[in-house]
């Protein structure tokens, strides 16, 4: 293995590592020799690499972040309408905030070092800023080609907003994946009541919010 290589190699070992630490500790709790013990790694190699916690907790937000443009992408392509790539990313958001370290990592993160204001050098990475500044977009789109009626752009920003922070307690407090989906569309169903278009407000497949191994739970 070349030495760019194991450089790599070494990064990729402590991310997840830090991902882990963060994701079930917490920013406050995670210790970085916890983390160079659990990638095995020296301390060395680690501050090489992430000279403060606040550098290595940016490092997990970001490969977070990633997650998300990646989502809204394949999202986006498979679908038209901006009211449907919404939902879509919700129901999705249901099943990663289960499946994924980094997303878990970076919520903890985020949690305990909110952004303090937009101004001032807050978190660049913060969860909730990467979904919504990602899906307002949408919703002023939508009212743009005519999927929502005028007027109503703010009041839809402040449904995904319900939305995304929603979803993101329900799974916190340990609320079954089933149940999630169920409320996301009663939400959505609400939301999108009286739009000229008909939207899906449920996912569009069982594996679509199915936890691995978990049996595919009934839809309305």
């Amino acid at each position: 293995m070349g030495k760019h290589t194991r450089s790599e190699h070494t990064l990729e070992l402590l991310l997840v590592s830090a991902a882990e630490q963060f994701a079930t500790h917490g920013f406050a709790k995670a210790t970085l020799a916890d983390v160079s013990h659990a990638a095995g790694v020296t301390k060395g190699a680690l501050f090489f690499h992430f000279p403060t916690k606040d550098a290595l907790a940016d490092a997990v937000q970001l490969r977070g972040l990633e997650l998300v443009e990646q989502t809204l992408a394949r999202l986006r392509a498979d679908e038209t309408s901006c009211l449907q790539v919404i939902v879509d990313v919700t129901h999705t958001l249901n099943r990663l905030l289960r499946e994924d370290l980094f997303l878990r990592a970076s919520v903890r993160i985020t949690r305990e070092l909110p952004r303090t204001g937009a101004t001032d050098g807050g978190r660049a990475h913060d969860f909730y800023l990467a979904w919504l500044s990602r899906l307002w977009p949408l919703v002023d789109e939508a009212c743009r080609n005519g999927e929502l009626p005028p007027g109503r752009s703010v009041p839809a920003r402040t449904v995904v907003t319900a939305a995304v922070s929603g979803v993101e307690t329900l799974v916190w407090i340990g609320l079954p994946p089933p149940d999630v989906e169920k409320w996301l569309s009663h939400l959505w169903q609400l939301a999108y009541a009286g739009t000229p278009r008909r939207i899906r407000t449920t996912p569009a497949r069982p594996e679509a919010t199915r936890v691995r191994g978990e049996s595919p739970a009934g839809h309305s």
